[in-house]
């Protein structure tokens, strides 16, 4: 009887043992994960009270709508006035009085590969691909407004939130143009 007993329970023991099966979780990709880059190309530096002017670039293909990307611009430009702005620069319509030029591009990662990245800006940001998410690029660069030489190039790449509403977005861009940005003050 015992060696009954002992043998039921050692076989429901197996049987409890062998069906813990541990399943190997995906890592969690952090959405909010963001890659800097950035360069200094000439020593020229501007003090407070340099007057700039905004020069967007734009993706000649996109997969965005017109009024996406024009939504887009429009908060990126904003982010990058109110920063630069709050740094002491001072934001001018007139290209020609202006001291320097700040010139900005935003895309997609479809509509605008690693490669095609480097090649235009020189520097790639190299946030990792996830298939599971769009990646976006912010480049931003100040160019000389005599000399027409880039002074500094920056570019972050993260993951692009779809989910948000339009303060968050617009939150969103504001600490992303400024992280990059922090960069030029550093070395201006």
């Amino acid at each position: 009887m015992k060696m009954k007993f002992s043998t039921a329970v050692a076989l429901i023991s197996s049987l409890l043992i062998s069906a813990c099966v541990t399943v190997p979780q995906e890592p969690q990709v952090n959405k909010n994960k963001l890659a800097i880059s950035s360069v200094r190309d000439i020593p020229i530096s501007y003090p407070q009270g340099s007057r700039f002017s905004l020069s967007p670039k734009y993706v000649k293909e996109t997969s965005l709508k017109a009024s996406q990307m024009q939504s887009i611009y429009k908060t990126y430009a904003d982010a990058i006035v109110s920063d630069l702005s709050g740094n002491g620069f001072i934001n001018i319509s007139d290209a020609k009085a202006a001291d320097f030029h700040v010139g900005f591009e935003i895309a997609l990662a479809s509509d605008l590969s690693d490669k095609e990245l480097s090649n235009e800006i020189g520097i790639s940001p190299g946030l990792p691909a996830n298939d599971k998410m769009k990646r976006g690029s912010f480049l931003i660069y100040i160019e000389d407004a005599r000399s027409g030489k880039k002074v500094w190039r920056g570019a972050a790449q993260g993951f692009v939130h779809e989910d948000v509403d339009a303060s968050e977005r617009t939150n969103r861009a504001a600490a992303i143009v400024k992280r990059v940005l922090n960069q030029f003050y550093i070395t201006n």
